[in-house]
C-alpha cells in the first residue's frame, strides 16, 4: 500500500503565494491612498464652496456686509464668516481640533470651519479676506484661494471675482469638474496672515 500525500500547500508554495500576494498589495496602496487624497481634497473644496455660497446668500437675506475670513494656524486653516471688519474675529484650534472663536463685542459670528493638517491638505490665498456687499451682491477684493495637499499633488483653485461668482479649476491636468486653469487665473502667492 503507497501513502499519499497530505492535501494542502508545500512551504515553497506558500512562500510564492504570499509573496504575490504582498506584491499585488504594494501595487494597490499607493493607488488606494491617492484615492483617499483625491476624496479629501474635493470634501475639502466642497465645504469651501459652501461656504462662498453662504456668504452671498446670508449677506443678501440680512442686508448686511458680512466677510469670509481666512487664518492660517499651525494646526491647520480656519474659514470665518462674521460681519464687521476682518480682524474682529479670530481663530485658534483646540486640541480636537475644532475651531476656537473669539469675537469683539458686537461681531457676529455666522460660521468657524477648520481645516485640520492633519486631513494632509494645505488651504492658500492671495487675500486674508473677502467682503461681500448687500447693495449690490458684489465681492472684495477679488481673491483666489487654492487647496492642495501639504506634499503636493492635485491642487483646486477657487477663483471668486466681484460679483461672487467662483470658477474651480486646476494648474495641472483637467479633472471631472475641475478644468485647466487659464492664465488669467491669479495664484496664491502666500497664505493669508494670522
Amino acid at each position: 500500500m503507497t501513502s499519499r500525500p497530505a492535501p494542502g500547500l508545500t512551504l515553497p508554495e506558500l512562500l510564492l503565494v504570499l509573496a504575490l500576494l504582498g506584491l499585488l498589495a504594494a501595487l494597490a496602496l499607493p493607488s488606494l491612498a491617492e484615492q483617499l487624497h483625491r476624496r479629501r481634497l474635493m470634501a475639502a473644496s466642497a465645504a469651501l464652496l459652501a461656504d462662498l455660497q453662504l456668504l452671498r446668500e446670508a449677506t443678501t437675506a440680512r442686508h448686511r456686509l458680512l466677510r469670509l475670513s481666512l487664518h492660517d494656524l499651525p494646526e491647520g486653516s480656519c474659514r470665518l464668516i462674521h460681519d464687521g471688519d476682518a480682524a474682529d474675529c479670530r481663530c485658534e484650534a483646540d486640541a480636537r481640533h475644532q475651531p476656537q472663536v473669539e469675537c469683539r463685542a458686537g461681531t457676529q459670528l455666522l460660521r468657524a470651519t477648520l481645516l485640520p493638517r492633519s486631513q494632509g491638505l494645505v488651504l492658500r490665498a492671495n487675500v486674508a479676506s473677502l467682503r461681500a456687499e448687500p447693495r449690490h451682491g458684489t465681492i472684495t477684493p477679488t481673491g483666489t484661494i487654492e487647496l492642495t495637499g501639504s506634499r503636493g499633488g492635485p491642487v483646486l483653485r477657487h477663483v471668486v471675482n466681484i460679483l461672487g461668482r467662483t470658477r474651480l479649476c486646476t494648474p495641472a491636468l483637467p479633472r471631472p469638474g475641475a478644468p485647466r486653469c487659464s492664465a488669467r487665473s491669479a495664484r496664491p502667492t502666500h497664505p493669508p496672515p494670522p
